[in-house]
């Protein structure tokens, strides 16, 4: 019975962020069309933070229970299943086409990323002054954002623009849409602390109660929870002929949570690094990375088999977890 009460308020928990992120991002569609052809970069901003924002919570606030382990656990498991499960499963649904500037924007610093946090990781500890390095590294690729900005046309900014405000009404669930304006904000963001609050409070339990490993209620459920609206995100994108969004979002989501959520959480108590970690989460998570860069620059496009090798990898690293932790 308790069983059965906790997966209810779990799916509440991922429905409260779901429809929170709907909200919360219809607010910003405006503020996005007011910027104009020339505020592409604070745009793209405004998506990644939108897409981080409910593994940001989790993270946050399983950490600031003691829960370190399910809290780093959420932010490589967002990264594996933003890589294998929604580029994945969208390049199958239909082959992803990518802009070679979205490779060079976010491609290079998705691989360069995960083998810096590896190597800061080797310690044993990621320390409050790492994660304070980690957040200040966010600015370097803020710097590279506005450069490429400035190398764009006024028509190419105008369609930048207009894939933007797309893309930030795409994610979150569909229904009980309202007008963006202040309430939608202040709803949107009620809902998403609310949903993120039970969300973490069930993750919690699952790891103290009924003894599951947490690093694996962190890699599973942990990271597909608050993802799940940006899964859904990505296939209308896709199904709608848009599949590089599905591409973008994963590229800036990764980048901002490795960068800024773990950033975060280790700021707020040092993330101690087990050599399980060192030996298989971190090394898949680079390996995952790698591929889905290979991919991307051999041809600018994630055909559906490159894409059935994504998902291949998602799944079977999920197994070894499952496995590892039995």
């Amino acid at each position: 019975m308790f069983l059965i009460v906790a997966f209810l308020f779990t799916g509440l928990g991922i429905l409260l962020m779901g429809k929170g992120s709907d909200w919360l991002t219809a607010s910003l569609i405006p503020i996005a069309r007011r910027l104009g052809v020339s505020g592409v970069a604070v745009g793209l901003i405004l998506v990644s933070t939108a897409v981080s924002l409910p593994e940001i919570l989790v993270a946050v606030l399983t950490t600031m229970q003691g829960y370190l382990a399910i809290s780093l656990g959420v932010v490589l498991g967002s990264i594996i299943c933003n890589i294998g499960l929604m580029t994945g499963f969208c390049a199958i649904i239909r082959p992803l086409k990518v802009k070679k500037s979205l490779i060079l924007r976010d491609g290079i610093f998705s691989i360069i990323i995960p083998i810096l946090i590896f190597a800061i990781g080797a310690s044993g500890e990621i320390t409050r002054l790492e994660g304070g390095a980690l957040f200040l590294l966010f600015i370097p690729y803020l710097v590279n954002i506005f450069m490429q900005e400035k190398q764009l046309s006024p028509e190419e900014r105008s369609k930048e623009i207009q894939e933007i405000e797309m893309e930030l009404d795409f994610i979150g669930f569909n229904f009980g849409k309202m007008k963006a304006n202040w309430l939608s904000f202040i709803l949107g963001t009620a809902l998403l602390l609310v949903g993120a609050h039970i969300f973490s409070q069930q993750l919690v339990w699952f790891a103290s109660t009924l003894g599951i490993d947490e690093l694996l209620i962190g890699l599973t459920l942990g990271a597909l929870g608050p993802s799940l609206p940006n899964i859904f995100a990505a296939y209308k994108a896709t199904k709608k002929g848009m599949g590089d969004i599905a591409v973008s979002e994963t590229l800036g989501s990764n980048v901002f949570t490795l960068l800024v959520t773990l950033g975060i959480a280790a700021m707020l108590s040092p993330v101690a690094i087990s050599s399980r970690w060192l030996s298989f989460e971190l090394p898949a998570l680079i390996v995952m990375s790698l591929l889905l860069f290979f991919f991307l620059l051999t041809k600018q496009t994630i055909s559906r088999l490159e894409g059935a090798v994504l998902l291949g990898g998602y799944l079977g690293i999920v197994a070894i977890q499952i496995v590892i932790a039995l």
